[in-house]
């Protein structure tokens, strides 16, 4: 994909027509506008390609947004990810490569797996600056309770 911001439909470009790009497919590497997405979707070498917003690809890390979510080998989706060899496979690696690995899983899992890891490791951390700030506010809080015994028995040393 394109580096800079404004990415034009590679139809539409390959036309000598400047469209700017709604959609990306991985499939094909390429950027589609809503009038080239209908046609992509109808075709029949295309229709089955996982399409996506432009704005969800730009927000990829670039390691991510290089990786072709189809096999290399079998040309099908990657759906499983096999821990023993530590790589993507489609259901045809399954049963040619893969039929005696343990424990393959399926990518939706792997993916949640990993949300819930990150989402617990932040919700530590925000647990942990809140325990923080709370030890923060008693410190100061016994400050505060501190000088006002100590004015309090001034006081009454001076009015006695």
């Amino acid at each position: 994909m394109a580096s800079s911001s404004t990415v034009l439909c590679g139809v539409c470009d390959s036309q000598h027509t400047t469209t700017n790009v709604d959609y990306w497919c991985p499939k094909c590497d390429e950027g589609l506008c809503s009038q080239c997405l209908k046609h992509h979707n109808v075709s029949k070498a295309s229709r089955n390609h996982d399409v996506m917003f432009i704005d969800n690809y730009k927000q990829l890390p670039p390691l991510m947004a290089g990786i072709s979510p189809y096999c290399s080998q079998h040309d099908r989706k990657l759906k499983n990810y096999c821990p023993q060899h530590e790589s993507l496979c489609c259901p045809l690696c399954i049963q040619s490569n893969h039929v005696n690995c343990v424990g393959i899983l399926s990518l939706e899992n792997v993916i949640q797996t990993a949300k819930t890891s990150v989402l617990m490791e932040s919700l530590d951390r925000n647990l942990k600056d809140i325990k923080m700030n709370a030890e923060r506010v008693v410190k100061i809080g016994n400050k505060i309770l501190s000088k006002y015994r100590n004015k309090s028995r001034n006081f009454i040393v001076v009015v006695t």
